[in-house]
């Protein structure tokens, strides 16, 4: 028990020792112990010893110092290159970094070897992997611009086993790819780390994934579990056929030994008759053919470690893309989310870069009352280049019905400062925009017609007017030297206004340079059409461009005349330094025209709709008053027209005596229908109409009859003057039928 005890204390000092001293203990405490110990347990350690002697024979020794002599001594060379190539005018760039690539990618075999088939010397590798992403970091970013060279390159890479059989192949091009045979040798470091290493050994992978993760991006530690890989979930259609890469002739281990030429089995003869061929199985994305189970049984707890760097890096600098590539290698992405989620609400408002980071994880996770509650106290921390993050948790917020007005609120205030910043832009070139005679000018020119006569020569006056002076005057350092009779430089030549950050465009996408684009390249046209896209996605938000599309027209009514935006646009076309403040003033007057378009078609439905609802309420109304017209009676009938004449009279025979006599029923009287005796339906005109002739329809409306009617019975009082008495009720359409005959 305490032999048991001491060896245990022994090895916990025995690893913090450093390596000089671990090596002369072993030299001068233990070695000599060998000769006080029985002959058996003396066998024991030199057969073992022996047999490590047999399985490391021949091991590739890993010199990285005289790597480094060989590979520095070539970036000297390319960087004398370099500079040379400004007199010269051939240069050997191409043929130095082909030979630098080659040095540096031919020594990735024995990094592999080392490490995988001997499981020894796992830092120095390490260390090794590091230096190769370092020269190649500094090749593509040499001194040199034109990176042709490097990115197109044909780079072949093979790894090989001791003896002889392909494990993996590449056939890359462009140098810059080389970085996937690194993390797929990476990856199997790790895990024979973890397969074969000590206690020691296996405490240090998390300071080599912070080395791998702050020299290449948290990015490279996602890929490292897929062996260099795209992830699965970054992959795009295109690029499906190249997900898990080209294998050739590779073995599978079968144990941990299975790497001892003496002990394999691999290698069976072809006339063994029990000998069948090995399909080739397809590689996942975490799994390789040539893995053990021994390997590939640790690939979980390897999982584990990189999933732990990469939420130590989402403490610090949090982003949704990171976020979504933890919960898509989680194993629990439930527990993960609740624990980003809790991470992030403690440090959302820390900065600007974690607080757009936060808004656009939210608007992810459709948390429109936090999105809400932090746009209410920190919306202070949003700057220009977060727009189209603050887009997406407005957009995101507005389908919340209880905060819809404030993201309404939101894209009007952001749309009416983008139109400000473009104001007062053009103050700069214009310096005259709000001076009452020029605004009072401009008011004229927009009431007048595009073809209208004098109005081009007016508009060129006014924007000769608005100009600031001297914006075309030639650059004094390039009056200067024309006088001393030297060649103007193009950055000094005024009348071209060359531009003298022309730098910024180099790299685009530069993160270190985004500060000085927003000062003198902001992105104003982009802003203002992704706040007018996302108010269209929003319910309520065509209100808001209307109000918005009024306050523009009356800070800028230029913008309202198309011919004087294109001659303000013509006096900038000639500046790239302003060619963003040109992007912008179009973007606006577009928004203008559609705007102005749709005010124009709102006006004219809206007044469609009007005379719709008072025709409706016209008819509503008739419906509902008492109808004016009643059906005559025999009275009336007698009153308001003649009687039939009666027929012929002829001699008539009473049987029994004239005092039995009765009077003969009266004929049917003419034009029934006009008469009144037929009903009729009560209409919907009521007091609209207008009585006819001498009929019984009162009709005080507006109708087509006069008091007799227009035709040619008008003025008899028989059943056409009765007609339009019958229909005087029914308004406009009826009343006064007396005129027609």
């Amino acid at each position: 028990m305490s032999g048991g005890l001491a060896s245990a204390r022994f090895a916990a000092v025995y690893d913090t020792l450093p390596t000089d001293i671990q090596h002369a203990i072993v030299e001068k405490q233990l070695i000599p112990l060998l000769d006080l110990v029985n002959k058996s347990k003396c066998r024991r350690v030199l057969a073992t010893a022996t047999k490590m002697q047999r399985r490391h024979a021949g091991i590739p020794v890993l010199n990285l110092k005289a790597k480094q002599r060989e590979v520095n001594a070539l970036l000297d060379e390319l960087h004398r290159d370099a500079k040379r190539s400004f007199v010269k005018e051939r240069s050997h760039r191409t043929e130095l970094i082909e030979q630098t690539v080659e040095s540096v990618t031919g020594w990735l075999n024995d990094i592999w070897s080392i490490v995988y088939e001997h499981n020894v010397d796992f830092m120095l590798a390490h260390r090794c992997l590091i230096f190769i992403v370092n020269v190649l970091d500094q090749i593509a970013h040499g001194r040199a611009s034109c990176r042709c060279a490097f990115t197109s390159m044909y780079v072949p890479i093979t790894l090989k086993r001791k003896s002889g059989r392909v494990v993996k192949s590449w056939e890359l091009t462009g140098a810059q790819h080389i970085e996937e045979v690194l993390q797929f040798i990476w990856r199997d470091l790790f895990l024979s780390i973890l397969a074969s290493g000590n206690q020691r050994q296996i405490a240090k992978i998390p300071e080599m994934l912070d080395d791998i993760e702050d020299l290449m991006g948290w990015t490279t530690l996602e890929r490292l579990l897929y062996g260099g890989k795209k992830c699965p979930h970054h992959v795009d259609d295109d690029d499906e056929d190249d997900l898990y890469g080209i294998e050739t002739d590779s073995d599978i281990d079968e144990d941990e030994d299975a790497y001892s030429d003496e002990d394999s089995d691999l290698d069976l003869p072809v006339g063994n008759e029990d000998w069948i061929p090995k399909v080739a199985r397809q590689a996942t994305p975490l799994h390789a053919k040539h893995w053990s189970h021994r390997i590939s049984s640790q690939m979980w707890q390897f999982r584990r470690l990189v999933q732990t760097q990469m939420t130590s890096v989402f403490k610090v600098t949090p982003s949704l893309r990171l976020y979504s590539a933890l919960l898509a290698n989680s194993a629990d992405p439930a527990a993960t989310e609740a624990e980003l989620m809790a991470y992030l609400s403690q440090m959302a408002t820390s900065c600007s870069e974690v607080f757009a980071a936060a808004l656009d994880i939210y608007a992810l996770e459709n948390e429109t009352d936090t999105i809400s509650a932090l746009l209410n106290s920190h919306a202070h921390l949003i700057r220009p280049r977060d727009m189209p993050v603050l887009q997406s948790a407005v957009t995101t917020m507005a389908m919340n019905p209880f905060h819809q007005l404030q993201a309404l609120q939101v894209i009007e205030k952001e749309l009416l400062d983008t139109a400000r910043a473009v104001h007062a832009a053009l103050l700069g070139p214009f310096a005259f925009l709000e001076t009452a005679e020029n605004r009072a000018e401009i008011e004229q020119i927009v009431k007048m017609r595009t073809a209208a006569a004098g109005r081009q020569d007016r508009v060129e006056r006014w924007v000769d007017a608005v100009c600031t002076p001297g914006m075309n005057a030639p650059n004094p350092m390039a009056l200067a030297a024309m006088v001393m009779g030297l060649p103007i430089v193009p950055a000094l030549d005024g009348t071209e206004d060359a531009d003298p950050l022309g730098y910024l465009d180099l790299d685009p996408n530069d993160p270190d340079m985004e500060d000085l684009r927003e000062e003198f390249r902001p992105r104003l046209k982009q802003r203002f059409e992704g706040w007018s896209d996302t108010a269209v996605t929003v319910k309520g938000g065509s209100v808001i461009l209307q109000k918005v599309y009024r306050e523009i027209t009356q800070q800028m009514p230029f913008l309202r005349a198309t011919d004087v935006v294109e001659d303000m646009l013509g006096r900038l076309a000639d500046k790239p330094s302003k060619q963003y403040l040109v992007d912008a003033i179009d973007a606006l007057s577009a928004f203008v025209k559609v705007q102005r378009r749709k005010a124009a078609f709102d006006k004219k439905e809206q007044k469609r709709r009007a005379a719709a609802v008072q025709t409706e309420n016209a008819s509503a109304g008739s419906s509902t008053h008492p109808s004016a017209y009643a059906p005559p009676t025999v009275a009336d009938e007698a009153a308001s027209r003649p009687e039939t004449p009666p027929p012929p009279l002829e001699p008539a025979t009473f049987p029994h005596g004239p005092a039995h006599a009765a009077a003969p029923p009266a004929p049917a009287p003419l034009f029934t229908f006009y008469a009144g005796h037929v009903t009729i339906p009560q209409g919907a005109g009521g007091l609209a109409g207008g009585g006819g002739g001498d009929g019984p329809g009162p009709g005080p409306g507006p109708g087509l009859g006069g008091s007799n009617g227009a035709g040619p019975n008008a003025g008899f009082p028989g059943p056409f003057g009765g007609f339009g008495g019958a229909y005087g009720a029914y308004g406009d359409g009826f009343g006064g039928m007396d005129d027609v005959d």
